[in-house]
């Protein structure tokens, strides 16, 4: 085998792929590896007379550019040799190569040599080495070797730095000398010397690791020596017990029923279960439209400006809870709470950080549902509030029907008063009502009528309206005409007596409201409840109506006209007031004024009747123009020296309050002023009340006498005969006729000018007169046949 055999023999066996260039970078030789690589890898045919740098320049890659570079290097002497390591990974494996160049001369040619040679496999112990430190300089655990004595022979990582050791500082000691005073340590050490693998928890002082020993076998089985590796898992359980208590704090928030009691627990729990001591809540206030405070502060008891100035734009809090998002300032991390607020701490580091992020979660979620749940307290409460309401608007609507009722049936005002109090002292909260009156002669209300548990209260206690000084619920509605409230006799006593005798008799709340109608008060009506605060809105609503509605209904026995043959009251009063329209006309035009009568029209209003003497009807209609009395005036007729007119009053003019208050205008003459007014009223009538509301709207009327006399017998049925017998129509023309004089002799009126007054012809005037002559003889003659 000659030399060139035998080289070619040796090229082809090395496991190297060996390719020859020429000074052109042409293959012009490969040996055996660099054929089957190629094949291997997807190459059809030989590489030899192929460009080895033009294959490199075609790569376009940053690697096969590095190659070409060192080989056209050495080509160009201008270095003997070329390295580079790169990866040449395939669909299957992962690979590294370093390719070496290497210059070569004959007698008159230069060439290249290049070889590719596998360091995969030191490639990948390199990774795992490098893995290895990784892990040993970075993760905190230590890594350590026992030999079959106990003593270390390697102690390593990262994890030494919390105990305070260097790298193969304890090498050479007795892990039984270092760590004697741990006989959980010891007894561990032991099992796994003993051959036993150890995976066990242990606490040195603050720290906490979990440590495996692994017993390493030799040949005939005995241990070697102990291989073992401590991982620092102390910030792991402490975050594991942090989470642990976050979970409670939150389940603690969660069934916290209002917003401070949320606050207040996760600002407590943030500093001693979470180690977050420097932590406050503010919360956005409505009414100063800022956040405001409710619960934490920080160390030194002051925040930085610009972390709560709601005023300036700088302010972080404000930022965050506008914003949404978090914020962060002076080592504060400030995270919002939704619309709710800020929740503010000052967090050690990145994982303290996602603690308080966490607690705020918690704490928003507590805040939504603190709100929800006051809504629904709120709402419920307005439910039952409502309901109750429903309940007690039901039970005075029955005990109105019930006062309407006997209202209705009662004939004289002791009938009223005994009724309403009997029927308002008989159900519900009320425990005691009355009715009382003033008496100008002692200067005290008097008792009327009464009901209910009061047996003594009404003679303990005095009353007088008068008194300015006095607080006596009682008295002030009778002198101030407006309800007054007590809702809480132990609480808000009008006065020690009064208060002591009311709670002797289980009073707690009292309303007193006046009877007043119009102008007339006919006393007060006080009620006492043996709840406080009876007197809502709604109850004080219902009594006043009830008030009122007494005060009508005594108005209206009072009214009643003096019945026929009955006795009656006459008053006479001297009238110069000017708001009186007959007192006017008469100062203004100088004539003679006198009243005739009244007629009520079908819709029931009340049409007067008057004449002046010796004046031009344009006068008295341009005095009567400016009067407020007169809603509206008609010149009916003139007979003489002597006008007849109608006119339409207000219910508030003289004869309109008369007629209101049961009082018959029965004559009215304004001559010389005084002018001297004569009305009656019934016998039984509350005389006093009405002169007193007569002379508070007309101030300058004065009573001159009173006299009770006798009314001439007219037959009972006469007035129901009339009722029955004649049209409304029939009965104003039948009025109308005899107040205008039309049946006097001579006659005042004539038909047409008493049919105008009516709006109808002379003819249907007499038609309606006749009418009801016919009726009311033919009534009278049949009644006496």
């Amino acid at each position: 085998m000659s030399h060139t055999d035998i080289d070619r023999l040796a090229l082809d066996t090395l496991p190297v792929n060996v390719a020859v260039l020429d000074d052109r970078s042409v293959v012009v030789a490969t040996n055996r590896a660099w054929e089957e690589f190629g094949r291997e890898n997807g190459l059809s045919a030989t590489t030899i007379g192929s460009s080895y740098l033009d294959v490199c320049d075609a790569a376009d890659d940053p690697i096969a550019e590095k190659a070409a570079t060192g080989i056209r290097e050495v080509l160009a002497g201008e270095r003997t040799e070329f390295a580079l390591e790169y990866p040449c990974h395939s669909p299957t494996e992962r690979r590294w190569f370093v390719m070496y160049a290497v210059g070569a001369t004959t007698s008159d040619t230069s060439y290249v040599i290049v070889a590719h040679q596998n360091i995969t496999d030191r490639k990948e112990r390199e990774f795992q080495v490098e893995r290895y430190q990784t892990i040993v300089h970075n993760v905190p655990l230590v890594l350590f070797v026992l030999d079959a004595d106990g003593t270390f022979t390697l102690s390593e990582g990262r994890g030494l730095d919390a105990l305070g050791l260097a790298d193969g500082e304890v090498v050479g000691e007795s892990v039984f000398d270092r760590y004697g005073e741990f006989p959980e340590i010891v007894a561990d050490c032991n099992r796994a010397l003993s051959g036993e693998r150890v995976r066990s928890r242990t606490e040195l002082g603050d720290l906490v690791f979990e440590v495996v020993y692994q017993p390493v076998l030799d040949d005939p089985g005995d241990v070697d020596r102990v291989v073992g590796v401590a991982i620092d898992v102390t910030k792991r359980e402490r975050h594991e017990q942090v989470l642990a208590a976050l979970s409670d704090l939150t389940r603690v928030l969660l069934e916290a029923e209002t917003a401070d009691e949320v606050c207040t627990l996760a600002v407590e729990g943030a500093e001693d279960m979470l180690d977050l001591p420097e932590t406050f809540i503010a919360l956005y206030d409505e009414s100063t439209q800022a956040l405001r405070i409710r619960a934490g502060e920080v160390r030194d008891g002051t925040y930085p400006n610009e972390l709560l100035d709601t005023q300036s734009d700088d302010a972080i809090a404000w930022q965050s809870f506008t914003a949404n998002e978090p914020r962060f300032s002076d080592g504060f991390a400030v995270l919002p709470l939704g619309n709710h607020g800020v929740f503010v701490t000052k967090p050690v580091d990145e994982a303290a950080l996602d603690i308080a992020e966490l607690c705020s979660a918690g704490v928003e979620s507590a805040l939504g549902r603190a709100d929800r749940e006051r809504t629904l307290r709120e709402h419920e409460a307005t439910l039952r509030r409502q309901n109750a309401a429903l309940e007690r608007l039901n039970e005075l609507n029955d005990g109105i029907r019930r006062i309407d009722r006997a209202l209705v049936e009662a004939r004289s005002r002791d009938e009223i008063e005994r009724a309403v109090c009997t029927r308002l002292a008989s159900g519900g909260p009320y425990r005691f009502a009355w009715i009382g009156e003033n008496d100008p002669g002692t200067k005290r209300v008097i008792p009327r009528e009464s009901a209910g548990v009061g047996r003594g209260f009404l003679d303990a206690v005095t009353v007088t309206p008068d008194d300015v000084g006095s607080t006596n619920p009682t008295g002030i509605a009778l002198r101030t005409g407006r309800a007054q409230v007590v809702q809480d006799v132990l609480r808000d006593p009008p006065s020690e007596p009064w208060r002591r005798e009311a709670l002797k008799r289980g009073y707690r709340s009292v309303i007193a409201l006046p009877l007043r109608y119009e102008d007339a008060v006919y006393g007060v009506l006080t009620v006492c409840s043996d709840r406080q605060g009876t007197f809502d809105e709604l109850e004080r609503a219902v009594l006043d109506d009830v008030s009122q509605t007494v005060a009508y209904a005594i108005n209206a026995v009072e009214s009643k006209k003096a019945l026929t043959g009955g006795e009656v009251v006459e008053l006479k009063f001297d009238v110069v007031d000017p708001a009186i329209v007959f007192v006017s006309i008469a100062r203004e035009t100088g004539g003679r004024v006198e009243f005739m009568g009244v007629v009520s029209e079908p819709d029931g209003t009340p049409k007067t009747f008057f004449t002046v003497r010796d004046v031009a009807v344009e006068d008295v209609l341009e005095v009567a123009s400016h009067s407020l009395e007169i809603i509206n005036i008609e010149h009916v007729s003139n007979r003489y020296d002597t006008a007849l007119f109608s006119m339409t009053l207000t219910d508030s003019s003289f004869v309109g309050t008369l007629l209101d208050h049961g009082a018959v205008p029965e004559s009215l003459v304004v001559d010389d002023l005084p002018g001297r007014a004569v009305v009656r009223l019934p016998a039984n009538a509350d005389i006093r009340t009405f002169v007193e509301v007569l002379q508070r709207r007309f101030p300058e009327i004065e009573l001159r006498s009173r006299r009770q006399r006798d009314r001439a017998f007219v037959s009972s049925d006469f007035g129901v005969t009339v009722g029955e017998t004649l049209t409304e129509r029939q009965r104003e023309t039948l009025e109308t006729a005899y107040y205008s004089g039309f049946f006097d002799s001579p006659r005042k009126t004539t038909g047409e000018e008493v049919g105008r007054s009516l709006g109808i012809s002379q003819p249907t005037f007499q038609n309606h007169l006749r009418a009801a002559e016919r009726k009311l003889l033919s009534r009278l003659l049949e009644g006496n046949t």
